[in-house]
């Protein structure tokens, strides 16, 4: 993980953070890059009491933004979007200690990021700030990166919403009727 891939990474966990916040650049990494200027982390000092979670959100995808848009363009070419993509799936391959290879199981690299891409938008060229911003905040990594697109099996043998043991086998004339729904605390 070089200089700039530190900040991508860093700033790839800002927009798709880990479920318990932690992050995943090594602590030495996260140091050099601190002391480098690189990465400037936030103020923890002080809570804003008018700090809502939509403008931290906000923020944070304009810092990514800007750092994609190193041109102040209000949009970026479709290779920079590419780059966004490749680094928010490093991000997920080492959220997963895996190799991105392994991540895309027998897909094509390629293949991934043109679909990954296509759900930010329909331009071939480039992406605005507005396709930009509208994608990260519909999609989480695994939704963003196309990890798990496809047919997804879910498996309803251990969902117990009623109590199956009372539902008499189907046979003819059965009565089914008689079902009795679990009691569930309304706290």
């Amino acid at each position: 993980m070089g200089a700039n891939n530190t900040k991508a990474i860093y700033l790839c966990e800002t927009i798709f953070p880990s479920p318990d916040g932690s992050s995943i650049i090594p602590p030495e990494k996260l140091q050099k890059a601190i002391a480098k200027g690189e990465i400037v982390l936030p103020n923890t000092d002080e809570e804003d009491v008018d700090d809502d979670e939509d403008a931290v959100i906000d923020r944070a995808i304009r810092e990514v933004w800007s750092y994609y848009d190193k041109k102040n363009q209000q949009f970026i070419s479709k290779k920079t979007a590419v780059q966004f993509l490749k680094d928010a799936l490093e991000l997920y391959a080492m959220r997963k200690s895996l190799k991105v290879k392994d991540i895309l199981a027998g897909r094509s690299e390629k293949d991934l990021l043109e679909q990954s891409y296509r759900n930010i938008t329909s331009n071939p060229a480039q992406v605005t700030f507005n396709e930009f911003e509208e994608f990260i905040n519909g999609y989480d990594i695994e939704e963003a990166l196309c990890i798990n697109s496809g047919p997804v099996e879910i498996t309803t043998t251990s969902v117990a919403m009623v109590d199956t043991s009372t539902i008499v086998a189907k046979k003819k004339g059965s009565d089914l009727s008689a079902i009795e729904y679990r009691d569930y605390p309304t706290d």
